[in-house]
């Protein structure tokens, strides 16, 4: 492989119009293997439109590659929309010099059923028909393809051999952070990410009711939001809804306030709204977080326990001791919380889980 010349196939359902962290993941990625030299096509379904120069400056990549429409007309997602895209992408890139890399389980599976060989990244458990099928074909997926799970704890609905998979937690840019410098920080609370129930908002509308005195700024897509908790914080004005905002723009965001939160509850979800992924993620979220090198309040999740530790790059809160939490930002206000220490060992934590290092790891598990 480090011979010649490879190709990387990329494939992923999105829409590039999306706000999603999906697409944010897929062109960080994309970006990352186009920076250690491999040619990458990133096939889609829908471009919208959008430019890759416009994703450039959006999403501060470093490099450029090719993104490849297959269906600009369809913008929803079924089982003949993703059937479509399978057969399409089945004669586009099959090509003996090339690695194939799938964020789609459903193209997987097509692929593999026809013996094409394929890496398949996944964020979340199968359900419904992708489910059955996956336990259908299992034999033949199991024989063409090598998996990436962002958590070890989606083995326990995959139950692949250990031969099989590694996992590979989000990663981050610290370029992106650097370049932002000489920032005051107010004495307040920020989040940015979706606003999926469970994800953080329904806490902060708590702790805003509790500190008054507090401002909390949320940066996100209002529509993700549950409506009655989008409602009830609208309600109040030490909680500014600042919708979705670029990427670009983030890392300027989290280091223009002393204190970043993570209030994830006991059940989270996403866009499929029947699947609880608590015990499954590795928010994007979170290393953005680290690479601020501001106070990250976060609830205890098994999800990240081994990368955020309790006083040392963090303070942990369980999500049910709202007290916990009041106590905790009170402290920050009140510098009695290590603010120097969290930030140093918050920037050594994300030097570990850079985009380039992600994707060596998972080079050196396909070459295997």
């Amino acid at each position: 492989m480090k011979d010649r010349k490879i190709n990387i196939s990329y494939i992923a359902e999105i829409n590039l119009n999306s706000k999603s962290a999906y697409k944010h993941q897929v062109l960080k990625m994309c970006d990352a293997f186009s920076q250690k030299g491999f040619k990458v096509k990133l096939f889609i379904i829908n471009a919208n439109k959008v430019k890759f120069n416009k994703l450039k400056r959006n999403y501060l990549l470093k490099s450029n590659f090719k993104i490849v429409e297959i269906y600009n007309s369809i913008n929803h997602l079924n089982f003949l929309t993703r059937l479509l895209f399978s057969i399409k992408l089945f004669f586009l890139i099959k090509n003996k010099d090339e690695i194939i890399f799938s964020r789609s389980v459903f193209v997987s599976i097509f692929l593999s059923i026809f013996g094409v060989k394929n890496v398949l990244e996944v964020h979340q458990p199968n359900s419904g028909l992708t489910n059955l099928m996956f336990n259908f074909f299992r034999k033949k997926i199991l024989k063409n393809t090598k998996f990436i799970l962002i958590n070890k704890n989606l083995n326990k609905k995959f139950l692949l051999n250990k031969n099989d998979f590694i996992v590979a937690d989000d990663g981050v840019d610290l370029r992106d952070f650097k370049s932002v410098q000489n920032i005051k920080y107010k004495d307040s609370c920020v989040y940015t990410g979706s606003l999926f129930q469970g994800k953080g908002v329904e806490i902060i509308l708590k702790l805003a009711k509790k500190l008054n005195k507090f401002t909390f700024y949320v940066y996100g897509d209002l529509k993700t939001a549950p409506a009655k908790i989008l409602n009830d914080c609208l309600k109040l004005k030490n909680i500014k809804l600042l919708g979705h905002v670029k990427y670009s723009e983030i890392p300027k965001i989290l280091k223009s306030h002393k204190s970043i939160i993570m209030p994830y509850s006991k059940k989270v979800f996403g866009n499929h709204k029947n699947t609880n992924i608590e015990k499954y993620m590795s928010p994007l979220k979170l290393f953005d977080y680290l690479a601020s090198g501001r106070i990250i309040v976060a609830s205890k999740s098994q999800s990240y326990s081994h990368i955020l530790k309790d006083t040392i790059n963090s303070v942990l809160c369980d999500s049910s001791n709202l007290d916990k939490w009041v106590k905790t930002l009170k402290d920050i206000s009140k510098n009695k919380i290590n603010f120097n220490k969290l930030k140093k060992n918050s920037l050594e934590t994300a030097k570990q889980f850079s985009w380039i290092y992600r994707i060596e790891k998972i080079l050196n598990f396909i070459e295997k």
